[in-house]
């Protein structure tokens, strides 16, 4: 009897991540190994049990999906299955390089058509599975070409779905484990990191200016001195945002003169 494929399902949903593990449980050659609801514990456990396989949700707090996949060793990649609620025309830069991804919500056909998918490329091992591995390593590393930045954000809310244009924004906001869009004197609320949005953010368009804030460039209408040598931007809406001392040589860079 052959050994059933190692899986671990990450997701910071406990619905979601109860949901996609028993389906995974309802074919015979899969073992859900361990179900993480964070990315610090996704590596800790990928590390731990070396899985042939993981379904990984893009969106968590702190570290997401793509950032467990940087800090694995990359000899031990395993294959991976994306989760993700951003629609199919903001993923398409990465659907060559996973074995797949799975729009929230999909159901139970897609999902066992993304399985099927994933145990015969484990399966065919080596060139197939090394070759996906090695283009996703690539594009994480690289960061997106032109073209493969998003140009809009899609917002779930009260049973409706709104498309933001990534060029209405003014401003983007940190708000504990969600994210804050300003655009236009409207404020929409994402469940994304800060640290997610910015990498897919054009950053000839956009710049973080602290921590806890992003600005698009073209909303900006001036900076000013602060206090004790620390300097203020100040976007065109009247928004006031401190500019971090680290982030000021940055961007001066960027703008192609001092500050």
């Amino acid at each position: 009897m052959n050994t059933p494929l190692r899986v671990i399902v990450v997701d910071d949903e406990p619905l979601a991540r109860a949901g996609v593990a028993d389906l995974v449980r309802r074919d015979p050659g899969l073992e859900v190994v361990a179900e993480c609801a964070d990315g610090r514990s996704a590596l800790a456990a990928i590390e731990r049990f070396r899985p042939d396989l993981v379904l990984l949700d893009v969106q968590m707090p702190e570290l997401d999906g793509f950032e467990v996949l940087r800090q694995l060793d990359p000899g031990h990649l395993p294959a991976v299955i994306f989760i993700t609620a951003y629609d199919e025309f903001a993923v398409r830069a990465f659907d060559v390089h996973a074995l797949d991804y799975l729009v929230k919500p999909f159901d139970d056909a897609r999902f066992a058509e993304a399985l099927d998918r994933a145990k015969r490329v484990i399966g065919a091992g080596g060139g197939e599975l090394g070759r996906r591995i090695d283009a996703l390593l690539t594009h994480l590393t690289a960061g997106g070409p032109e073209g493969e930045y998003q140009s809009r954000i899609v917002v779930k809310t009260a049973g409706r779905v709104l498309f933001v244009r990534v060029e209405d924004l003014d401003w983007v906001e940190a708000a504990d484990y969600c994210v804050k869009l300003h655009a236009g004197g409207k404020v929409h609320v994402i469940r994304d990191s800060m640290n997610a949005l910015e990498q897919r953010l054009d950053p000839r368009r956009f710049f973080r200016v602290n921590r806890s804030a992003i600005v698009n460039l073209d909303r900006v209408r001036e900076i000013q001195p602060y206090f004790k040598g620390e300097q203020m931007v100040l976007l065109q809406d009247g928004t006031q945002l401190k500019l971090s001392r680290g982030r000021r040589l940055e961007l001066e860079e960027r703008l192609g003169q001092a500050i």
